[in-house]
């Protein structure tokens, strides 16, 4: 081995590998050289020149968290969590209004030091790969992607504006000015050519258009030829409200799925984000087309919602999982996969712990066509998240997959690497001042929401209580 190569050495834990036929190493030593898995040892004696203590530890494939929207977290926080959605609505309808008011109160300056924040839950929680959906400019997060070390896939959403989206106002769902949609796909294109594969490869571009329902069928075309020219994958909301659907359905007469079937814009290219409110016939369109789905479990289970896992799973449709916005525990996002995907199956036994960390790992690696992600076999990335299974919670163990999926938490994690790299060790996230971050933005949105509690932008029956200096 040369004395110029980088090896990293994960020691003493219990290694599951992942990948299309993972295996289980006991009391292992992961060998990561030059960012790549190099071997897996019982008791590995050669160079290296970072060492992380495993013993005690569950060893896998770094997470991949398949869908976040960067700032949006912090600021709509415990906003509407406890209100009960007009028909039709989802989560985000609600807290709309505040994100769009929030730029009167909130520089360009404070929302780059909120979206670090979120950025940190979401490492903290797990990930090891973001799949973004960026707001307008991608400028404060592309930064966060080179100094905090970990892996990226970024889309700057077309159209570009909260309200363009959709928010609740006067008790009705409201669509604002969508603004210039092309120009949105050529900004796109335009952060693809400028910074597509940098850090080392770590940051890769793909296209967000929002919706079927928000994004005009000539610039769905355009988008998917785009995307099968320059070999470029697509993230787009699908079936994720009744509002979609009725729009979709007075558009085209069919379902979301079936309309973008219609245009050919469904394939392997292409990561379906959310796929809840599905006709039965949509499952075949997604399993036929090769679609992947982001289930995004904790977030639509606020909306009283159990959104489709199961049903994917027993169709053959390849499934990633994701967090989405308001929390990014990406842990406990899989526990209630894992839980309310039961529920759905009417039976315990169909989905398994090995099945939920597959897809938050395999699954979502094939999604985003990366055969060398979701795996720790001898080649691919030393991409690794390393979980400690020795607290009361779930000690003892008598199985380390289950241990992981039902009993542990993101407070569990001792360590995660990204090309053998550390990220986080210890409950910190490396490269990042949390404590200064945290002061900031705990003021800017206090700020931001007492602003928002005298412009009435506030779902109907929730106040601002005066913020408790300990909080």
């Amino acid at each position: 081995m040369s004395q110029t190569t980088e090896v990293s050495v994960v020691r003493g834990g219990t290694i599951w590998t992942g990948g299309p036929a993972p295996k289980l190493h006991h009391r292992a030593d992961l060998v990561i050289e030059e960012g790549r898995v190099a071997a897996i040892e019982p008791k590995y004696s050669g160079r290296a020149d970072l060492e992380v203590d495993a013993g005690g530890c569950l060893v896998v494939p770094g997470f991949i968290n398949a869908h976040v929207h960067p700032g949006t977290s912090p600021r709509g926080r415990g906003l509407a969590e406890d209100v009960t959605l007009p028909p039709g609505a989802a989560f985000y309808h609600m807290t709309m209004p505040l994100q769009m008011y929030s730029p009167q109160v909130i520089s360009p300056e404070d929302l780059a030091v909120i979206i670090e924040w979120d950025c940190l839950a979401m490492l903290l929680g797990g990930a090891t790969t973001l799949v973004a959906e960026q707001f307008g400019s991608a400028d404060p997060w592309i930064p966060l992607v080179e100094r905090l070390g970990f892996r990226c896939y970024l889309g700057t959403t077309y159209p570009a504006s909260f309200a363009a989206i959709g928010y609740f106002k006067d008790g009705r769902i409201v669509l604002g000015d969508p603004g210039d949609i092309a120009g949105g796909l050529a900004a796109n294109l335009a952060l693809h050519d400028r910074v597509h594969g940098s850090f080392g490869d770590r940051l890769r571009v793909h296209l967000s258009p929002h919706g079927p329902d928000t994004v005009p069928e000539e610039i769905l075309r355009e988008t998917k030829r785009q995307a099968v020219a320059r070999n470029i994958h697509i993230h787009m909301h699908l079936a994720q409200h009744q509002f979609e659907r009725d729009v979709v359905a007075k558009r085209s007469g069919k379902s979301s799925a079936g309309y973008l079937e219609s245009i050919g814009f469904l394939g392997p290219d292409v990561m379906a984000i959310h796929c809840t409110y599905l006709d039965e016939g949509d499952y075949a369109i997604l399993a036929n087309t090769g679609t992947a789905c982001v289930h995004v479990a904790y977030r639509k289970a606020k909306e009283a919602i159990t959104s489709p896992f199961w049903e994917f799973l027993d169709r053959g449709i390849n499934v990633a999982l994701a967090t989405d916005s308001y929390s990014h525990d990406f842990m406990l996002d899989m526990k209630f996969a894992a839980m309310i995907g039961k529920i759905r199956a009417g039976g315990a036994g169909k989905v398994t712990a090995e099945r939920v960390l597959s897809c938050a790992s395999w699954g979502a690696a094939k999604a985003l066509g990366r055969t060398d992600l979701g795996r720790l076999d001898r080649g691919a990335q030393g991409d690794v998240a390393v979980i400690s299974l020795t607290t009361p919670f779930n000690a003892p163990v008598f199985d380390p997959i289950r241990a992981l999926i039902y009993y542990s938490s993101s407070a569990d994690i001792r360590a995660t690497l990204v090309a053998g790299r550390l990220v986080v060790q210890n409950g910190r996230v490396l490269g990042s001042d949390m404590d200064a971050v945290r002061r900031i933005t705990t003021d800017r949105c206090r700020r931001l929401w007492s602003g928002a509690a005298s412009k009435g932008v506030f779902p109907d029956g929730v106040t601002y209580p005066d913020p408790c200096a300990a909080c």
